[in-house]
């Protein structure tokens, strides 16, 4: 028997491999698609979702899992003496209300494992990059209260921006005001959104995808730790991840690159042909 589990919710964008690496699992969003609700499983293809958002007739909404739905993933391993769960922000996201929810309702009936609820205070890799260092804590033998306050801390420190193609996707979520989202879409720049304090704002704009590029690889020059990795999420367009990851090795050469695609709940969120950059900062947010 394992002594700590780790689980994060779909909005992490993990991969199986990386699940299966670091033993962590996901709680999938659903997602509200023409009035039928899918689940942001592994068995989901993002890839075809992706090209079903640009001529999708109403846009589809993310919904969080339900307390229910913790509570149940909560007894699945109630058999550790700890789990440890990250989600989304909580200023974008439902999910971290209601794992707290969850975690009252299975402490009144198992007194033997603790669940720890720790708020990301951000979205896709900044989730996964959590969870990673957790899992590496655990590996080393850090005690889980150290583990849980040590991930606290690095919420602090990972930047967060995306690329996006369409930013009215951000605009449906209700993650920008259509006002100046409206703005924004109607001078045909695209878009650097990022995520600051848990809440998404707009951060830049480019001339084109190849000066968004170039500008994302600039933060990381100027604002990553030495030595940090790069992680790069995905809507649909592994081109363009691959062409940031040259543009950061160009700047920052031996910089280790992670690249994952979106799932459905970050593909909902940030629309196709999205790329999104995380790493760890130099100075707090």
């Amino acid at each position: 028997m394992s002594y700590m589990k780790i689980l994060v919710d779909s909005g992490s964008d993990l991969s199986l491999e990386y699940c299966k690496k670091y033993d962590i699992t996901v709680i999938p969003f659903s997602l509200q698609i023409e009035g039928r609700s899918v689940l942001d499983s592994e068995r989901f293809d993002s890839a075809k979702y992706c090209e079903y958002l640009k001529v999708a007739p109403q846009a589809p909404k993310s919904i969080q899992p339900s307390p229910q739905t913790f509570l149940d993933y909560y007894r699945r391993f109630s058999d550790r003496e700890h789990i440890i769960v990250i989600t989304m922000s909580s200023k974008i996201s439902g999910a971290h209300q209601n794992a707290v929810l969850a975690r009252e309702l299975f402490e009144r009936e198992n007194k033997s494992c603790r669940v720890h609820i720790v708020d990301s205070a951000g979205t896709s890799f900044a989730i996964s990059m959590l969870a990673f260092h957790a899992a590496q804590l655990n590996q080393n033998g850090l005690p889980v209260s150290e583990i849980v306050e040590q991930l606290v801390e690095d919420t602090l420190h990972i930047g967060t921006y995306y690329l996006v193609d369409d930013i009215s996707f951000f605009i449906k979520a209700d993650h920008l005001s259509s006002f100046k989202g409206s703005l924004l879409a109607k001078t045909g720049v695209k878009s650097i959104i990022g995520v600051r304090n848990g809440m998404v704002y707009h951060h830049s704009s480019a001339l084109g995808f190849q000066k968004g590029i170039a500008k994302l690889a600039a933060l990381f020059q100027n604002n990553a730790f030495s030595g940090s990795d790069a992680f790069i999420s995905h809507s649909n367009c592994i081109s363009k991840a691959k062409r940031l990851e040259e543009a950061i090795l160009r700047t920052a050469p031996g910089t280790s690159v992670r690249i994952s695609p979106m799932r459905g709940t970050m593909c909902t969120h940030a629309g196709p042909d999205a790329i999104g950059l995380f790493f760890y900062r130099q100075r707090l947010i």
